[in-house]
């Protein structure tokens, strides 16, 4: 069958493995993209700019010039709305049927299954499953339960397949097939790829929160949750990649890369052995000791992304379900900083019951333990997750609130989001304190003040912000900085290129 995946906005790892078990059994795979230059769905949301590049019926026409039986999509809740655009209007012209997988179907399976647009959902891992569902179709049997898949019969009931375990062996998973994607990105200047599955936590605002518990939800014993591939295996797709591409740097996505002692040393030996490429990854500061801060800076590591999000260790704990201490915080960035690692540290506004002395206290925290970059963001409600319910319990969030997030009409990550106008303004005078604060000398940061900004309208607020950060990702050489900044430039230069005489 030929396959058409839909994408916006950013590379997605999923669908580079699923067209890689596609292509296994026969199946001739394409990708009809757009970058959304100016909303991209995740950094950079300028209406104005966005309109003048706007692709989506570029996008339209690609899928249906590649005459497709299939058009699939991995849906987040912030381009689920969009998906159901595009891929109605692509279904209304090929008649192929529609599959969508991924985190939001996932959380919300009776929404997406009941558009009309929508043939049937992949709700958990797809590795399996959407092969097996075509091959359903293929054999004239689209009624068949397929583990992990729902479908409607002709007459628009539901076909509700079993729910399968998670993958146990990610070794028998094909490497991604970024060949999608060439076109689009340049591989070679930032390859990206996962070495394990799953997270030791279930932070409450994560999709992990609702992901882990999909078998256990319909009584099915669901392995383990956090898996690994082999160092053979990884090693492996990086050779490749090397000869293929040439790489030059290399991002580790896994939730938390050094989670495994033992399994982080071999790799790392090997990876300074084999591949000897400058490369960052995610952690977390419950799963980094001294020794393996040392290996990382040794293995070539130049930055890690640590999610802080807030310095209330009471609420935290209570209300994200994160445990670690502030003291655990503060000696993982330091020690980060002394052996020479980047730190970009996440930081939420805006949570739900956090109280609004929080960032006060964060202040201090990041004026003595301040991290190369603090990455800020708004607190962004997504369905399924219990931080959601929490904020509809305690009245920040609506019962109509609730619906329009399931339907997929969220805010921004970093918009001002849901929150109480009364404590806007001095959280947006915080938000520009934080980002400006690494650029400050050691010896001024605790002096600066958040309401020395107060009287700054919000705009000026959410500017600032921004400057602060991308003059500190160029300063820094940041790879998210510089990739993205470059991301851009070539789709501006290819946009207009192609509208020249």
């Amino acid at each position: 069958m030929r396959v058409v995946f839909i994408g916006i906005g950013a590379e997605q790892m999923s669908v580079e493995i699923l067209a890689g078990m596609l292509e296994r059994e026969g199946h001739d795979v394409h990708l009809a993209f757009t970058p959304a230059l100016f909303d991209d769905r995740y950094n950079l949301t300028m209406p104005a700019l966005a309109r003048l590049f706007d692709e989506d019926d570029a996008v339209i026409e690609r899928a249906v010039g590649l005459r497709p039986d299939i058009i699939a999509m991995s849906v987040l809740t912030n381009t689920y709305q969009w998906g159901l655009k595009v891929a109605g209007a692509v279904r209304a012209r090929t008649g192929a049927k529609v599959i969508f997988g991924g985190v939001h179907p996932s959380a919300v399976p009776e929404v997406v299954l009941a558009e009309d647009v929508v043939d049937a959902i992949c709700v958990g891992e797809g590795d399996r499953a959407f092969p097996a569902w075509l091959r359903a179709l293929a054999d004239n049997e689209p009624d068949r339960p397929v583990a992990n898949i729902r479908s409607k019969r002709a007459d628009g009931s539901i076909v509700q397949g079993p729910t399968a375990a998670f993958e146990q062996d990610l070794d028998s998973l094909p490497f991604p097939d970024k060949r999608l994607y060439e076109d689009h990105f340049e591989i070679r200047d930032m390859y990206m790829t996962i070495t394990g599955r799953g997270c030791a936590y279930q932070c409450t605002f994560c999709f992990n929160n609702f992901w882990a518990k999909l078998p256990s939800r319909n009584g099915v014993r669901g392995g383990k949750y956090v898996r690994q591939r082999s160092v053979d295996n990884v090693i492996a797709e990086l050779l490749y990649a090397k000869k293929r591409w040439g790489i030059r740097f290399i991002d580790f996505e896994d939730d938390i890369f050094t989670i495994d002692k033992k399994w982080i040393k071999a790799f790392l030996e090997r990876y300074k052995r084999d591949i000897r490429l400058p490369w960052m990854c995610l952690s977390h500061v419950k799963y980094v000791d001294q020794d393996i801060i040392n290996w990382m800076a040794d293995a070539g590591c130049t930055w890690v992304q640590i999610g802080i999000q807030s310095v209330d260790e009471h609420y935290k704990y209570k209300n994200m379900k994160r445990y670690e201490k502030t003291s655990d915080t503060a000696w993982a960035i330091d020690a980060f900083v002394r052996a020479g690692i980047g730190v970009k540290g996440d930081h939420i506004f805006g949570s739900s019951g956090e109280g609004p002395h929080a960032q006060e206290v964060a202040r201090q925290f990041y004026a003595e333990h301040t991290p190369s970059r603090i990455s800020t963001y708004w607190m962004t409600y997504f369905p399924g997750v219990e931080i959601t319910q929490d904020a509809l319990k305690r009245g920040d969030l609506t019962q109509e609130g609730i619906d329009r997030i399931n339907n997929g009409e969220l805010d921004s990550y970093h918009g001002f989001g849901g929150v109480n106008p009364s404590e806007l303004r001095r959280l947006a005078s915080y938000e520009a304190l934080f980002q400006m604060m690494p650029l400050l000398p050691a010896r001024w940061r605790d002096k600066v003040r958040a309401e020395w900004l107060d009287g700054l309208p919000l705009p000026a607020l959410k500017g600032l912000a921004l400057t602060a950060d991308i003059t500190r990702g160029l300063i820094s050489a940041n790879p998210d900085h510089i990739n993205y900044g470059m991301h851009y430039l070539r789709h501006i230069e290819r946009h207009v290129r192609a509208r020249l005489p």
